[in-house]
């Protein structure tokens, strides 16, 4: 993944920067990245997707039904891993790793 410069959401940054409506104040931000994998991120990638094949063969029938049954189709454990990916490069001092499949 790479941050992407984006005029427009820079417009829509400062807008969103310190949005008072009366009572409430909303502070946001809005960042765009490529979804393409280079380097490290194809390896986490990877890494990612293949412990969450793993948990999902070893959880058994008999367990309670939870979130983690949607993973069992490609599009959904592709969507966490680039959920993951970003909050890995948005915050590079925390390691998202292992929250994959809490």
């Amino acid at each position: 993944m790479k941050f992407l410069e984006c005029a427009p959401l820079d417009r829509l940054n400062d807008f969103l920067d310190n949005l008072n409506l009366g009572e409430r104040t909303i502070k946001g931000c809005l960042e765009a990245y490529s979804c393409k994998h280079s380097g490290a991120d194809k390896k986490l990638s990877v890494s990612l997707s293949n412990e969450i094949l793993d948990y999902l063969g070893k959880s058994s029938d008999n367990d309670s039904p939870s979130p983690v049954e949607s993973l069992s189709a490609r599009t959904s454990r592709k969507t966490l891993v680039y959920l993951v990916l970003a909050l890995y490069h948005m915050y590079p001092d925390y390691d998202f790793r292992y929250l994959s499949i809490l």
